[in-house]
């Protein structure tokens, strides 16, 4: 299935790849770097939020997308300050427009793993089903993360694959983690 979220993140990316070192490159680093942000940030908070066993899929949903906005507003704020403290003069609401853009990512990464969640709030699927098809999802965008960055890099298909296990082990290690703990 094709997001046009999974697409607005991935566009640049496919479109050039021979861009090492430069200002476009590293943002295009940037935007891989926050869509696997977001990906491991809504599996933890689908993880943590799943132990409760009375949480169904729509809390759990509701739970992970509003973590997902408030840490994009953080990191909205934050690149606000950095650019203010580096010297940007840009206007202060097109330099929020712009941060918003570009962080973006972090939350449209985090929307594929909550349609199973969503699907289970309207009976599609059992609660069980809804949360291990959420991080089944998850993980599989993990991968695609971990593949495509690892193209864009220029990397043989092999160690691209090998950066797609790392990523999906992040994850994986993430999920066991909060469950642990929890």
């Amino acid at each position: 299935m094709r997001s046009p979220a999974r697409h607005a993140i991935l566009a640049p990316l496919r479109a050039r790849t021979d861009l090492a070192g430069t200002t476009a490159a590293v943002e295009q680093g940037r935007r891989v770097a926050d869509a696997v942000y977001g990906t491991i940030l809504v599996l933890a908070v689908v993880a943590a939020l799943s132990q409760d066993k009375k949480a169904g899929p729509g809390e759990i949903a509701a739970g992970a997308l509003t973590t997902s906005l408030v840490f994009w507003i953080v990191h909205v704020y934050a690149q606000v300050l950095s650019r203010r403290t580096a010297g940007d003069t840009m206007r202060t609401r097109e330099l929020v427009s712009s941060a918003a853009r570009q962080e973006w990512p972090l939350v449209a990464a985090a929307l594929a793993p909550l349609v199973p969640l969503v699907l289970g709030a309207i009976g599609v699927f059992q609660r069980s089903t809804s949360i291990t098809l959420s991080i089944a999802v998850g993980l599989a965008d993990l991968a695609a993360w971990g593949y495509l960055a690892g193209r864009a890099m220029g990397q043989a298909t092999i160690k691209s694959v090998i950066s797609a296990l790392v990523a999906v082990g992040l994850g994986l290690l993430m999920v066991l983690l909060k469950n642990l703990v929890h």
